[in-house]
């Protein structure tokens, strides 16, 4: 019986490409536009807009200072970029402006001069401890993830219609073991994730903010510097407000710790019911997101909103890092809020959200006034406001104020408290109406749904595709792997780089149906009508409707790109 030949082994995978023209070590990457640009960022701060029909870059600038962290897609004609100088900026990058933008590579010279895209917001925000932002949008759009999937898996949710639509964002504290998260356009921090208070998980290394597909909630995953992980429930207190607003506290459902290192990098499927780590040592860990109940919290948070009016200091009591924020710029007009410092020296009204312990109502006991309350408030005395306010809470004021008590005369009052002391007059109330610190609950912490010893130690910038399939990360040993979700098991290498890769991203993976041109993914105006696309598309030349279905057909490739430490970016075809 002849024996066949055994089929030789398949030649290694070459990328598709390889993108040229950063002169530093690429931190950031993602493809936006569903497939039909792939924004990268390096270590000097600069942004480059690629066209991947062309392979050419349609839009360059110097975005930040610093390093580039991360970037995000906020819509069809925005882009958010996040800075080692300590700043978050928003970006509008229309495609119709970008004949406007300049193409000069970093590596053409960085002193020469390039126009910048028109700046609209700018948020500072804490980077010593290298954590990037996550986004995702105020409301959710799951009806639409099957059909538009290329907006999913880019910072947690696919953007509804419209680019005007509410985002939140996520970024590591002023305290680098909590998490804030604001809100645009309105610019306001809506929300705050405590510390976890049962064990020292140390700083916050990696945070995704995403939607809860099952209950429709919106939840925030933290990895943490001593290899915890932890996923925290938002509250309901996401709609546009204008003038003062109290942040609330968001309420942990879950903690583990599959890792001994740091971890570097998480991920969340497209339903969010799982989500993915990995870390600085060879494990890379499945997680399952349980449903959870609809109403979780929220008797407490009517009870904190309703001791707000009255008391908004209290709420604030248990987190120090709602001190005053750096001076806030901002671009929009008429968009500025009130909860944050203006830039231009005029005195914006001060809530506790943003008032440091000198702005603060002096709260602290007092030896020369035994009368007065303690911080926590735990006293039926009222408070002495006769004093005059410092200056930089002058528009601080409460809703009652009561009669001032000489305390050598009158050690103790039984007169009917007025103000916040009405309160806190009925003692057994107090810890209901105290500030929630609701990850204060005692949490224990549980083994992952399942972990992979991969030997491959300092694997990072772990993404997952969008049809939840695959996910993939870079290595430091030059390596970029691709994993099957199901079974966390090795599916393809890809090796091409000589350093280190520290950043990878999958392209969506999209419907046919739901490929749109590039030329038509901008808004359209008011005074646009469908006659007048169809007479666009009859004026279409024979060379540009070949070009059109050649950006249609990469669209609907699958890619993968990866950053290295060498400046270099490589396309990679996957299946």
């Amino acid at each position: 019986m002849a024996v066949e030949p055994a089929s030789p082994a398949l030649p290694p995978a070459q990328p598709a490409y390889i993108f040229r023209g950063h002169t530093s070590q690429i931190h950031s990457l993602q493809f936006v536009r569903g497939n039909t640009r792939l924004v990268t960022g390096d270590a000097d701060g600069w942004i480059v807009c690629w066209r991947l029909e062309s392979k050419r870059p349609v839009a360059v600038w110097r975005a930040h200072d610093a390093a580039i962290l991360g970037t995000a897609e906020w819509g069809p004609d925005k882009i958010l970029t996040h800075g080692r100088d300590n700043t978050l900026r928003i970006w509008q990058t229309r495609p119709a402006d970008e004949a406007q933008f300049s193409t000069l590579l970093p590596a053409d010279g960085p002193t020469v001069h390039r126009s910048k895209p028109w700046l609209l917001h700018a948020l500072p925000v804490n980077t010593l401890n290298f954590c990037a932002f996550s986004m995702c949008y105020a409301r959710r759009a799951f009806d639409t993830a099957s059909s538009n999937g290329g907006w999913h898996g880019r910072q947690g949710s696919v953007p509804p219609p419209g680019s005007s639509d509410s985002i939140l964002v996520a970024v590591p504290g002023r305290d680098d073991k909590k998490i804030e998260v604001y809100q645009f356009p309105d610019e306001k921090l809506a929300f705050v994730v405590p510390r976890v208070q049962s064990t020292d998980t140390g700083m916050v290394m990696a945070v995704k903010i995403t939607h809860h597909q099952p209950s429709g909630s919106i939840l925030i995953i933290a990895g943490y510097e001593g290899g915890f992980t932890a996923v925290y429930l938002l509250g309901h207190n996401i709609q546009p407000t204008s003038g003062q607003s109290i942040p609330e506290f968001a309420q942990i459902i879950y903690l583990s710790q599959p890792h001994t290192q740091p971890i570097l990098s998480l991920d969340v499927s497209s339903d969010a019911k799982t989500y993915f780590t990995s870390s600085a040592d060879a494990v890379i860990a499945l997680h399952r997101i349980s449903n959870i109940p609809v109403g979780v919290g929220d008797e407490e948070r009517s009870l904190r909103m309703k001791s707000n009016v009255d008391s908004p200091t209290a709420n604030l009591s248990e987190y120090p890092g709602t001190s005053q924020p750096a001076p806030y710029t901002s671009i929009s007009q008429g968009s500025a809020s009130t909860s944050i410092a203006k830039v231009d020296g005029s005195q914006p009204s001060v809530t506790p959200s943003t008032m440091d312990e000198s702005t603060r109502p002096n709260l602290t006991s007092n030896p020369t006034d035994p009368t007065r309350p303690s911080r926590s408030l735990a006293t039926t005395e009222s408070l002495d406001s006769s004093k005059k306010p410092s200056t930089d809470s002058s528009s601080l004021s409460f809703t009652k104020q009561a009669v001032k008590q000489t305390p050598t005369s009158h050690p103790q009052t039984n007169s009917k408290p007025s103000g916040i002391s009405s309160l806190l007059s009925s003692a057994p109330e107090l810890q209901k109406t105290k500030p929630l610190s609701l990850s204060s609950q005692n949490i224990t912490a549980q083994p992952p749904h399942k972990i992979v010893q991969t030997k491959h130690a300092g694997q990072q910038s772990l993404h997952v595709r969008s049809d939840g399939r695959l996910l993939v990360t870079g290595g430091w040993d030059s390596r970029v792997r691709i994993y099957s979700t199901k079974t966390l098991k090795e599916m393809a290498v890809l090796k091409w780089h000589k350093e280190s890769v520290y950043a990878v991203d999958f392209g969506a993976v999209l419907d046919p149906a739901s490929v749109v041109p590039d030329a038509q993914q901008e808004p359209a105006d008011d005074a646009s009508t469908d006659k007048q696309k169809e007479d666009a598309v009859r004026r279409e030349h024979g060379l540009g409707r070949l070009q059109r279905k050649r950006e249609e057909q990469m669209q609907l490739k699958h890619w993968v790109a990866a950053g290295s430490k060498d400046g270099k970016v490589s396309l990679w075809e996957v299946f």
